[in-house]
């Protein structure tokens, strides 16, 4: 059977490929493969993506070479660098090196590397108006350029209620972006359409998450979103925890096989329009 963690990070510096095979061990067969900053690649200006995507690039393929398992990425710039951009380069140059590492992020995209944006959004703690205009208009930004790739997009925000679903898909309807396409990391389990707005939920894999989201439908993706940190070992939740937990309610009657087709093998296909195994 197909099990998918729909977001996951992996650091040469931690745990890396051998998270990635407790992941396999316990069942897991793809993964999307998230970027996020490194310590060792600190981002100070656009050029700097480059070497920061290049890790996340470098750890896919060292997966795929130790392991059986799909990986697909996701590249965008972690939407908490722009206020550390905007603190050292000033407002507009900071807004220019993020749409600038959002257009190489589509280059590797267009060219096969990854399947989408990601993780893109704003803070997800309070901040001031000008960052969240400024957030905001980078997600749109990036949803223009995922329209034209055929691609999908993959949010960081605040947690999400029926009204932060709403004004997704608006931005989302401005680029003429599918809402279909719009993936909600670490979301509150609301997967009825008329609660997210078409966006893809992606929930965290605690059982009561799953049984709140499982109301709604099987419309869903998984996540651990393992950050892989030395500092938090384990957090959020550990790489083999989407397998397991899948085998576990699936035994206890709790998700059915159709329904774990569905996450983990039809919606993962259709939200980044890749082919699974």
């Amino acid at each position: 059977m197909a099990v998918f963690d729909n977001h996951i990070h992996l650091r040469a510096s931690f745990k890396g490929v051998e998270a990635a095979k407790l992941f396999e061990r316990a069942g897991g067969t793809a993964m999307l493969l998230t970027h996020s900053p490194y310590a060792e690649a600190p981002v100070t200006r656009a050029d700097d993506y480059a070497k920061a995507y290049g890790l996340t690039l470098e750890m896919a393929q060292a997966v795929r070479a130790a392991t059986h398992l799909q990986v697909f990425v996701a590249l965008g710039p972690y939407p908490v660098e722009f206020i550390h951009l905007r603190e050292t380069l000033g407002h507009e140059s900071a807004m220019e090196s993020m749409e600038r590492a959002i257009d190489l992020a589509a280059t590797h995209i267009r060219e096969g590397r990854a399947v989408a944006f990601g993780e893109i959004g704003r803070p997800h703690f309070p901040v001031g108006a000008e960052i969240i205009r400024a957030c905001n208009d980078i997600v749109l930004y990036a949803m223009a350029q995922a329209k034209s790739l055929g691609s999908a997009v993959v949010l960081h925000t605040e947690d999400p209620t029926p009204a932060t679903f709403a004004e997704f898909a608006a931005m989302a309807a401005q680029a003429r972006l599918e809402p279909r396409y719009v993936v909600k990391h670490h979301s509150t389990p609301l997967t009825r359409p008329e609660d997210n707005s078409g966006l893809v939920p992606s929930i965290l894999a605690k059982e009561e998450l799953a049984a709140q989201a499982l109301k709604g439908g099987a419309r869903f993706l998984l996540e651990t979103d393992y950050i892989d940190d030395p500092d938090r070992p384990g957090a959020v939740l550990g790489p083999a925890t989407v397998p397991k937990k899948t085998r576990a309610w699936l035994e206890k009657g709790l998700l059915t096989e159709e329904q774990a087709w569905s996450i983990h093998h039809d919606m993962p296909e259709r939200t980044y329009r890749i082919e699974m195994d």
